[in-house]
């Protein structure tokens, strides 16, 4: 599989895997910068914590991120006054930029060389009708005392119709940051690290919360979800209230830094940002972004995002990847407890693509939460948060027809025209099944339906994996589970239909 720029410094020693009945009194699932920074956070607290993740600490989502820190995002915050008022959006502007000045204080604490670097940030267009769009988001900025421009002393576009540029906005190196708080967290007494170690069901016994991690149980009276994706269905019904974008991206190296990050307001969504450290320099460059059921020929994706940045750097990229992000229908991470029944157990998702500040900001929510401390952010979040006309809406367009879609052109054409040689979905033993023929012509045979939700899968020829087009979840040729939310295998010994 590709490698982000990000993860060749992911290179801290393997972590032993849960392998015994643990008691404890928080259990954080997911070791991004969630789980990280708040188990961080709980540093010298009256609880013990264990943190665990299904393969290595921080080598998905964040470490396919592409690192930024700002609060301009994209036109985020008239989409939130659409739906909501214009306080919820300055409560969400508002936490935007205390997450930066968490992670600053963080960096600075502890000394951690992640690259962190102060620049612009812009969000522009090229389509004069988006023009009126940037109008009411400057209406917002000059309402919560923003300091923002139209102008850009170093962003120079002839085609760029509008802009919106803010100064006080920062890029870092994500893995780089969290290696920092990984090694004071190793330092502590009270918190354990584990990695290889996937939770599959979690049940209530006794007083207790019961999580069965690689077939052992842990006891624990608090629970963190932050796996990007709950691998749970009830409570909380996730599925409902998000989406799931995917982006490609690359990094060429480049001569010359520039102190500029930028992102389109329109969609697809073209982003771009700068990265050195000490010798090298990279553009960054993220383009296609899309629901995972739309644009489901990989490769295509691929060599159009390549052949933009190529002639933008003049050069093949040095890496290139992927991502995907889960996206709510109301512009609203989904934040704190997974339901008032459940006053124990809490999520972090649905970030909208910036999740590195608004990771941020929920472990300083779920840390306050878990203390059983009040937080000015808690209500925003609530993943129960009531629904309106326009949520709903949004639910019908995005989530509803989404998984609608998916689900019938992988029943109506199981096999495109770019799986060739390489693939095959047919039946085999009453079986729906998907077929890899590896370079030795070798069969690699799997179940082809997720078993999350039951959505069938797509081949993806890049990374040679089966991919969900509904949630997100991936599987290696041979059927192993590489990315939730699904937990379980797709081996045909292992399913039943």
């Amino acid at each position: 599989m590709e490698k982000s720029l990000w993860q060749k410094d992911n290179n801290l020693k393997e972590l032993e895997p849960i392998n015994e009945n643990i008691k404890t009194d928080v259990l954080i699932i997911g070791a991004g910068i969630t789980g990280v920074t708040t188990a961080y956070n709980l540093i010298d607290s009256n609880f013990n914590v264990i943190l665990i993740d299904r393969g290595k600490c921080f080598n998905e989502v964040t470490a396919k991120s592409t690192g930024k820190l700002t609060y301009l995002q994209d036109l985020k915050y008239q989409d939130i006054c659409n739906i909501y008022d214009f306080e919820t959006a300055k409560l969400y502007y508002e936490s935007q930029k205390e997450a930066i000045r968490i992670v600053k204080k963080i960096v600075k604490e502890n000394e951690i060389d992640c690259s962190l670097e102060k620049t612009e940030s812009i969000t522009f267009t090229t389509d004069e009708k988006e023009v009126y769009k940037f109008i009411k988001e400057e209406e917002f900025f000059k309402k919560v005392g923003a300091n923002y421009s139209n102008v850009s002393d170093i962003f120079k576009n002839n085609g760029v119709n509008r802009l919106i540029s803010v100064k006080n906005t920062y890029v870092f190196n994500p893995v780089k940051y969290l290696k920092g708080l990984m090694k004071r967290i190793k330092k502590s007494n009270n918190i354990k690290v584990y990695e290889n170690s996937i939770a599959t069901k979690i049940r209530k016994e006794d007083g207790y919360y019961v999580s069965i991690v690689n077939g052992f149980e842990i006891k624990t009276r608090k629970i963190v979800i932050a796996c990007n994706y709950p691998f749970f269905i009830i409570p909380g019904f996730t599925p409902l209230k998000t989406y799931m974008e995917k982006s490609y991206i690359t990094a060429t190296k480049i001569d010359k830094n520039k102190k500029i990050n930028g992102i389109t307001s329109n969609y697809p969504t073209v982003s771009f940002r700068f990265y050195e450290e000490k010798d090298s320099r990279f553009f960054i460059y993220l383009s296609n972004s899309s629901k995972i059921c739309d644009k489901l020929n990989y490769k295509d994706n691929y060599d159009d995002t390549i052949s933009v940045s190529e002639k933008i750097t003049g050069k093949l990229p040095n890496y290139k990847w992927t991502n995907m992000d889960v996206m709510t229908n109301d512009f609203l991470p989904l934040i704190g407890r997974i339901s008032e029944e459940e006053k124990e157990v809490f999520v972090a998702t649905g970030y909208n693509t910036w999740g590195m500040t608004n990771g941020t900001i929920a472990a300083k929510i779920l840390t306050d939460l878990l203390k059983h401390k009040k937080n000015k952010y808690e209500k925003i979040f609530n993943p129960s948060r009531s629904m309106n006309l326009k949520k709903i809406k949004n639910f019908t367009v995005n989530t509803l027809s989404s998984n609608a879609k998916a689900y019938v052109l992988n029943l109506i054409k199981k096999n495109p025209s770019w799986y060739k040689d390489k693939a095959l979905v047919t039946r085999k033993d009453g079986k729906r099944v998907g077929i890899y023929y590896d370079d030795a012509g070798k069969e690699h045979i799997v179940s082809n339906i997720c078993p999350h939700l039951r959505c069938f899968l797509t081949f993806n020829e890049i990374d040679k994996t089966w991919d969900c087009p509904c949630h997100g979840s991936r599987f290696d040729v041979d059927g192993n589970a590489i990315k939730g939310p699904s937990q379980y295998n797709i081996k045909i010994d292992e399913t039943k239909e």
